[in-house]
């Protein structure tokens, strides 16, 4: 279970899988699996390719059902909630985002907006707010009239975080948000990130294949291996040379960050 002090005081828990396993071809895939998720926390899904963690995201996500066990959100079935609910408190970005063609960023942008006001709804003054509240947090202001598909990798990765803050969600999840991204890029993002979970109570749960950015980023790293959850806890518990050799079943090492002392790790 993805539990620590504060949960046992109380805190809230958002997600929580109880016995989820997912099947292809009559193989285990993911699973068994249970865990819990915290409200108001940054929660990393780290561990080899192949080890189930975009699985585990896409059932977060209500894009695949599992073949066994529950997803529950606030204490309900994932699934019993309609879209729109579900939208209105979830964001979700995908590993590969879909096209946006012929969309410029702030239309593309004020489509988050859709589970507030519907399809037959009137876009008001409130949801061009927070529009212009996602383009400015995300620093796209100036490029609010491009055509999505012009810009590159990492400007489009940060119009579709622009989407998800203009949702207005309490919970995101994200699917290797900064593969796109060169480690400027990637570090501006997971401190918005980061900002977000402070400042606004946000809960995000995100795949990151960067140990050392999870560690430094997240609240609390779930680790999965082969479909398992082979570790789980605050980053200085998994930050580890023996947790990580089970994690990515390479011999690797630990140094302390010259300025912070947090532990950084590097294959031996």
């Amino acid at each position: 279970m993805v539990t620590n002090d504060r949960e046992r005081q109380g805190t809230e828990a958002l997600y929580r899988l109880e016995g989820v396993r997912f099947l292809a071809g009559g193989q285990d895939i993911l699973g068994p699996v249970d865990a819990v998720f915290e409200r108001g926390r940054i929660h990393g899904l780290i561990g080899p390719n192949g080890s189930g963690k975009s699985t585990l995201m896409r059932m977060l996500a209500r894009q695949q059902r599992p073949s066994a066990g529950r997803v529950l959100f606030r204490g309900e079935d994932v699934f019993s909630f309609s879209e729109r609910a579900f939208a209105r408190q979830v964001a979700y970005m995908a590993q590969f985002a879909p096209a946006a063609e012929g969309l410029t960023v702030e239309e593309l942008v004020a489509l988050g907006r859709f589970p507030w006001h519907g399809a037959l709804g009137r876009f008001g003054d409130a949801d061009a707010e927070k529009v212009e509240e996602a383009l400015t947090a995300t620093g796209l202001g100036l490029l609010r009239g491009r055509l999505v598909d012009s810009l590159s990798g990492g400007e489009r990765q940060r119009v579709w975080l622009a989407v998800m803050i203009a949702q207005e969600a309490g919970c995101l999840l994200l699917d290797e948000p900064t593969s796109a991204l060169d480690v400027a890029h990637e570090v501006e993002m997971l401190t918005l990130l980061r900002r977000m979970t402070g400042e606004r109570g946000v809960t995000a749960i995100v795949v990151l294949h960067d140990i050392n950015m999870a560690a430094r980023i997240c609240d609390a790293l779930v680790a999965l291996r082969d479909g398992a959850i082979v570790a789980e806890g605050p980053p200085e518990e998994v930050m580890r040379s023996d947790v990580l050799a089970r994690i990515y079943g390479i011999g690797m090492g630990i140094l302390e960050h010259p300025r912070t002392g947090a532990p950084i790790g590097y294959v031996e």
